[in-house]
């Protein structure tokens, strides 16, 4: 089975803690695309992680993690998480591949992230500033750093002597310490590996692809300009991995809301008290920044939208019980320009125009209640996708087959 596992929103929907369950039964879990901007927050009862770059396999397991060609890695990063799991009694280091394809995330990437979100001003996308979209332009300028060029030091070294010249007169950036990327690379090397010599493995295997983030930062098919550097949808699969795969099954991930981290068009947002209390209860803070998100309710035409274009399969949904409670919660189904109902905008951006018009729903005590049944009805019967799995709380094992 070849399997991907992905967000229908804009990212931090659960995918962390969903590919974790759902890793027991793969051989690999594969990442495919993005870089440690991503913060995959998975409670495992008696400890907790946040998985940047390690895949989120279950740990407990033998399931193995492969970081395919289209990740960019920051090798301090996945050194830290790895050193992590060995603290806390977890040694992965046989678990763990990475392709040698993939691009090097440097500090002048994460210099440069800084300091266009600083020019920019008032037009900053709201970037995490780990350098992921910096990174990616190098790799499309043809002048990034891959893991295989550290294998020649002295290749290596002409390499990083012509990107630190280059920014330096571009940017009046400034940096020289390569040291320190050749003392993680010798921590790092041991996982390394030709994507030539792991296909034949990887074709006979049962893999659960991860996706990054959520449909909705896809660099073509999300809210453009306030996306992601790298292909979120499903489609991101086989470019990240390097060469075709056939998928079995597409499954989404959505939350019972919807938060959003950075700038970008939100029509269902929520805010003062009442996006407080959500997000209080929700825990909705960045896994990777810290930052609060923007929080608000489920939002029906674009979740339509991310299911056309991935042809998500089945989907599960998550925090659900963190509605548990309220009185009544809303679901937002159309949206109006100027007082006419309009579709699902082909241009994503004219979602900052748009009013939208909710259904309201009774609140449920738990999710064994009717009124919480009735709210999963209403959203397959819209979305003409079921829901598999629910989402019961933050642990790996807090989820129930629909």
């Amino acid at each position: 089975m070849k399997v991907v596992c992905y967000g229908l929103q804009w990212g931090d929907e659960g995918k962390g803690k969903v590919t974790t369950y759902l890793s027991k039964d793969y051989d690999y879990v594969v990442r495919y695309g993005g870089g440690s901007n991503a913060g995959h927050t998975v409670e495992y009862g008696e400890f907790k992680l946040v998985h940047h770059l390690v895949p989120s396999f279950d740990i407990r397991t033998n399931t193995k993690g492969y970081i395919a060609n289209g990740v960019v890695v920051d090798m301090n990063v996945i050194n830290e998480e790895i050193e992590e799991l060995k603290r806390i009694g977890f040694d992965v280091s046989e678990r763990i591949k990475i392709s040698n394809l993939a691009h090097v995330v440097l500090p002048v990437h994460k210099m440069l992230d800084e300091k266009l979100e600083s020019i920019k001003g008032n037009k900053a996308v709201g970037t995490t500033k780990r350098g992921i979209g910096p990174a990616y332009a190098d790799k499309v300028h043809r002048i990034g750093l891959r893991l295989i060029d550290l294998e020649n030091k002295e290749l290596a070294i002409e390499k990083l002597q012509f990107l630190s010249e280059l920014y330096k007169k571009l940017y009046s950036i400034e940096w020289h310490d390569f040291d320190s990327i050749f003392e993680e690379y010798e921590k790092i090397k041991k996982y390394i590996v030709s994507p030539i010599d792991i296909k034949s493995e990887l074709s006979k295997s049962n893999l659960l692809f991860e996706g990054t983030q959520g449909v909705l930062l896809d660099i073509d098919m999300g809210s453009y300009p306030y996306v992601t550097g790298t292909y979120c949808n499903v489609t991101g699969t086989e470019p990240g991995l390097g060469y075709p795969i056939k998928l079995d099954k597409r499954i989404g991930v959505f939350k019972a809301y919807l938060t959003r981290v950075g700038e970008g068009p939100f029509p269902t947002e929520l805010f003062g008290e009442e996006a407080e209390e959500l997000r209080k209860a929700g825990k909705e803070y960045g896994a990777t920044t810290g930052r609060p998100r923007r929080c608000g309710w489920l939002d029906l035409p674009i979740l339509k939208y991310a299911i056309e274009i991935s042809e998500c399969d089945e989907m599960i949904m998550t925090k659900a019980d963190v509605l548990s409670g309220m009185q009544k919660v809303k679901i937002g189904v159309r949206y109006k320009i100027n007082g006419k109902t309009v579709e699902m905008p082909n241009e994503i951006s004219v979602l900052e125009d748009v009013e939208v018009e909710y259904i309201e729903f009774n609140g449920w005590k738990n999710l064994e209640d009717n009124n919480f049944q009735k709210f999963v009805e209403f959203i397959e019967s819209e979305t003409g996708r079921k829901i598999t799995y629910l989402s019961t709380g933050a642990k790996v094992s807090d989820i129930i087959k629909k």
